[in-house]
């Protein structure tokens, strides 16, 4: 069983650093949320009608969830709006695991072993490794913003982490988070865009609109995934193999988008990657 859920959490990494892709690659990242939520709401309507109501220890974790899952999104897309998709994502993704952890043991009261914890130290290493390179200049205006992402999702898994155990089913605390957050994130952004005209309109042609939906499901279905494997195994443990997106985020920059696979980079994924071994053992 154990096995299955690390599967799944590998699984989640790889959609995670997929979907962030197209957010960085968006010339329009408020729109792109925008038609990202259209899945997240048809989705969690359905999930909330015919899932049981979470228990009501969770409901406040669920409305914490809300609106550190809100304040994450806005950070990220401020974060991407000047900084290299190398840089930023691999700063907000390699702090969470050692806060997680941190936070795990405060207030989940989960203490890991020596030789995970160890792992989860080496994965945040090297995650946080991936955005030195030689001659790259630090972007005054987005750094600053993806420790406050790193920040908003250390505290979101967390929260997550606790609130998915006490609501009794994973998958209908995640439903009532994606509903609630989406509302008014959707609402917001058809506000700024003008309604229909703008996300459907001439601004967003239809292979636009396809990818910000298909941008959508790889998120949602991302975290869910996370969300259950909280309940089988220490939130701690989840994060930082979770965290090992950074290492598909390479390759997805290198392949895609043309960024340098340098020696340094490489070696940085080893140390991941020994991380994560270290983790599951």
């Amino acid at each position: 069983m154990e096995t299955a859920v690390v599967l799944l959490v590998l699984l989640s990494a790889l959609l995670h650093a997929s979907w962030n892709a197209f957010l960085h690659l968006s010339d329009d990242r408020v729109w792109l949320l925008g038609i990202m939520s259209i899945p997240y709401l048809v989705v969690s309507s359905v999930g909330v009608a015919v899932l049981p109501l979470p228990a009501p220890a969770s409901w406040p974790y669920i409305a914490a969830s809300v609106v550190l899952e809100f304040a994450y999104c806005l950070s990220l897309i401020r974060a991407y709006r000047s900084g290299d998709f190398g840089q930023i994502y691999p700063i907000a993704r390699g702090l969470s695991p050692l806060l997680v952890f941190l936070g795990a043991l405060v207030f989940a009261h989960e203490a890991l072993k020596p030789l995970a914890a160890a792992g989860v130290a080496l994965v945040s290493a090297g995650i946080v490794s991936l955005a030195f390179r030689r001659g790259m200049r630090f972007s005054g205006e987005s750094v600053p913003f993806a420790l406050l992402t790193g920040l908003f999702i250390a505290s979101y898994s967390v929260v997550d982490g606790i609130g998915a155990r006490l609501a009794g089913n994973g998958f209908s605390y995640v439903m009532w988070v994606y509903l609630l957050w989406n509302v008014p994130q959707f609402l917001l952004v058809w506000h700024w865009r003008g309604g229909a005209a703008g996300l459907f309109g001439s601004r967003a042609q239809r292979p636009q609109v396809f990818k910000g939906m298909l941008a959508g499901v790889l998120a949602l279905v991302a975290y869910a995934l996370v969300i259950e494997a909280f309940r089988y195994l220490p939130i701690a443990m989840v994060s930082a193999l979770r965290e090992l997106s950074s290492i598909f985020a390479v390759l997805i920059g290198w392949l895609f988008m043309h960024e340098t696979l340098s020696r340094r980079r490489i070696v940085a994924c080893a140390l991941v990657t020994v991380g994560a071994v270290l983790i599951r053992l």
